[in-house]
């Protein structure tokens, strides 16, 4: 148990009472009790932030270096207890998600810190990280070794490479010398076929 920060829960609690009984006693305009009740809220959300810290310190070493630079580039005060508690108690990929907010709507966002809080409970818990598998260097390096005769057929014979790779019956000579037959055979047979034409008696 964190000590300083319930004495710092209980003086921010202190002043939280102290804005809601000055409502009641003094009576002033709706405006000024309603920014007045605006602040006793803010204050009460630190005194709870205070007592959360005390109760379980909050811890960032979960969170990638980057992301807390991130962060503070874009304006989110990493010494505000409400924003470290809420960060502790949150995903990285959360907490990169509500950045990548940010940043994409920098122009649109005035009270960036009140919208950190806001919806870094909101963000989606992904994986971080590619999402395809890392492939290194060193794993497209072939074997200093060379391969062993014994696994070289080891390898042969589980994929048949020597059925693969037996001779053929016929070589590729004789391939075309069959080729080359068959097509003097197919002229001979068109020529006779021709020359029985000519044999014919002309019909007129």
């Amino acid at each position: 148990m964190d000590y300083e920060h319930l004495k710092k829960a209980i003086k921010l609690l202190t002043n939280a009472t102290q804005y809601l009984e000055d409502i009641v006693s003094e009576a002033p305009s709706n405006k000024v009790n309603n920014q007045t009740v605006e602040t006793a809220k803010e204050t009460i959300k630190k005194a709870m932030a205070e007592i959360s810290a005390a109760v379980n310190p909050p811890v960032t070493n979960h969170i990638p270096d980057e992301f807390l630079a991130k962060a503070e580039s874009l304006g989110i005060p990493l010494d505000d207890i409400e924003v470290i508690v809420a960060i502790s108690e949150h995903h990285p990929s959360q907490l990169a998600g509500v950045l990548a907010e940010i940043e994409n709507r920098a122009e649109n966002i005035k009270r960036r810190r009140e919208y950190f809080l806001i919806r870094l409970p909101e963000m989606p818990i992904e994986k971080l990280g590619s999402r395809l598998p890392i492939v290194k260097a060193t794993d497209l390096n072939w074997p200093e070794e060379p391969i062993s005769k014994e696994y070289r057929e080891a390898i042969k014979a589980k994929y048949k490479i020597d059925r693969l790779i037996k001779k053929r019956p016929y070589s590729r000579t004789s391939i075309f010398a069959k080729i080359q037959a068959a097509e003097e055979h197919l002229g001979q047979s068109q020529a006779g076929e021709n020359n029985s034409d000519f044999d014919e008696e002309i019909p007129f």
